[in-house]
């Protein structure tokens, strides 16, 4: 998520609003946080304040000053400020998604988690429903949660999805989990029994065998544990896409990856090849899972194809276009979140720039064969 920084005063604790950058009505100020580069009107009754300027000290009211790049935060962004004066974007008005941070913490230790695993902040689950409180029922196409891995805080994901159904009734919701908590029929269970008609259970598969997949996720039966959370789902006819992260550790395998998902799991809804995001454990392993997709060209065309030829909703996420093959350009996907989607100095001088998803800016690395396209397709 964008996170600016700045000085905190009179903050104990983490506030939620939205922001406004012009004075309101004193009756809503309650979840309003006024953003303004001179505070010199009054700010009684609003949730917080946020300035660039430099401020001293302040008897009452809660504010964040000398925040640099205030222009980022508009009218109707929904802001998280904490007491150590960092200020969170949540969701970005106008946007038709929205990405909910269900939990930090996961059972999994996959070698290239672009998110490493850590310890929630006691208010999180309160932090989350505040937020989805504030937003418009109706406004959103889309709703992703993630982690870590939802399914570790289950009770809170139960009420997550309850709260949804209620609220958002038409949104569609992407469930990214490892599945392994599903192996648990019980658990399963538990999270249908919300009843969201538009959710889909994301899950990703690294390999068509044990040792690999076991080893990609840094634990024993891993690989066994999501299978059947896998077939647990679908004896309830739950909509499941599976993910599979292309590294340097599996690419070889693509083609038998795609062969072991349409020989057990031809029942999925959605088959997605996805490049990777190079941060935080992925870019530690760097010299063990680089790989640019370009020289997994080959693997990955086979693999789609080997699928979509048997009758399979395949994708292709996260790749640009010039690192695919043409006959691939049908199967890519804008899929980058995005507050960390981005577009090269080169990419400018493509003719192809609208309907490519760019590239990760988070990642410490990108390929040296991003180049324009000059001919549209």
């Amino acid at each position: 998520m964008i996170a600016l920084a700045g000085t905190s005063l009179n903050i104990k604790c983490p506030v939620v609003g939205i922001v406004t950058t012009r004075p309101v009505n004193l009756l809503t100020r309650n979840s309003r946080i006024l953003v303004s580069a001179n505070i010199n009107t009054s700010f009684f009754g609003y949730a917080c304040c946020i300035t660039s300027q430099a401020v001293t000290s302040m008897d009452t009211g809660l504010l964040v000053h000398s925040v640099s790049q205030l222009e980022m935060l508009r009218d109707g962004d929904i802001v998280l400020v904490t007491p150590e004066g960092r200020i969170n974007i949540m969701h970005q008005s106008g946007h038709a998604d929205h990405t909910l941070f269900i939990t930090n913490r996961c059972n999994s230790r996959c070698i290239m988690c672009p998110q490493p695993p850590s310890d929630d902040p006691p208010d999180w689950y309160d932090i989350n429903r505040k937020v989805l409180s504030l937003l418009k029922p109706g406004s959103l196409n889309h709703i992703g949660i993630t982690g870590g891995e939802p399914t570790v805080v289950l009770d809170q994901l139960n009420e997550t999805l309850m709260y949804l159904q209620k609220h958002f009734p038409d949104t569609f919701i992407s469930l990214l989990t490892n599945g392994r908590r599903f192996r648990d029929f019980n658990a399963v269970r538990q999270v249908v029994a919300a009843r969201n008609k538009k959710l889909l259970f994301c899950i990703p598969l690294y390999a068509d065998n044990d040792i690999q997949h076991d080893g990609i996720v840094g634990v024993p039966g891993a690989f066994r544990d999501t299978i059947r959370g896998i077939y647990n789902l679908y004896r309830v006819g739950k909509r499941i896409e599976i993910r599979i992260v292309v590294m340097r550790q599996n690419f070889v395998r693509l083609a038998a990856i795609a062969e072991f998902i349409y020989r057990n799991l031809p029942f999925v809804a959605h088959v997605a090849f996805m490049g990777m995001e190079y941060t935080g454990e992925a870019e530690k392993h760097m010299d063990d899972l680089w790989i640019d997709s370009q020289e997994y060209s080959r693997q990955l065309y086979e693999a789609v194809w080997h699928l979509h030829r048997r009758g399979m909703n395949v994708s292709v996420y996260n790749i640009p276009l010039c690192l695919l093959e043409t006959h691939l350009w049908r199967f890519a996907r804008d899929s980058i979140s995005s507050w960390k989607k981005e577009y090269l100095k080169q990419c400018d001088l493509c003719l192809m720039k609208e309907k490519c998803g760019g590239v990760f800016n988070t990642s410490a690395v990108q390929s040296r064969n991003l180049v324009p396209i000059f001919q549209q397709q």
